[in-house]
C-alpha cells in the first residue's frame, strides 16, 4: 500500500510542477529588445521541461492508478495527477511551440535586417 501512495504522490508532485513551471516563465522580462531573444529561448527550455516533467508524471499516474486499482486502494491522487500532468503537458508544449516560432520568426528578421 504504502508504495502505491508514495507513486501516487510522485505522480501529482510532477503534475503539479508541469502546470507551474510554464507561469514562472511569465515572471522573465521581455520587453527590453537587446534580451528578448535569450528570453524567449530561457522560457522555451522551461516550457521543455515542463513537458518533460509532465509526460514522466503521466507515465507515474497511470501506473500508480492501475496498482491502486489492482489493490483495491484508492486512486484520487492518481487521477488528480494524471489530470494535472496531461494539462501540464498540453499547456507547455503550446507554449514551446508558439515561442518557438516567435523566436524563429525575430531571427529571421534580425537576420535580414542585418544583411540589409
Amino acid at each position: 500500500m504504502e508504495t502505491t501512495k508514495n507513486k501516487q504522490i510522485v505522480g501529482l508532485v510532477l503534475g503539479a510542477i508541469s502546470v507551474l513551471l510554464p507561469n514562472i516563465s511569465n515572471a522573465i522580462p521581455t520587453d527590453n529588445p537587446d534580451t528578448s531573444v535569450g528570453a524567449a529561448i530561457a522560457i522555451i527550455i522551461i516550457c521543455l521541461a515542463a513537458m518533460i516533467c509532465g509526460i514522466i508524471g503521466i507515465i507515474k499516474s497511470a501506473g500508480a492508478r492501475k496498482e491502486a486499482t489492482a489493490a483495491g486502494e484508492k486512486k484520487i491522487i492518481a487521477t488528480v495527477g494524471l489530470v494535472l500532468s496531461i494539462v501540464g503537458t498540453i499547456y507547455g508544449a503550446i507554449l514551446f511551440f508558439v515561442l518557438g516560432v516567435c523566436v524563429a520568426c525575430v531571427v529571421c528578421v534580425g537576420a535580414a535586417a542585418a544583411a540589409g
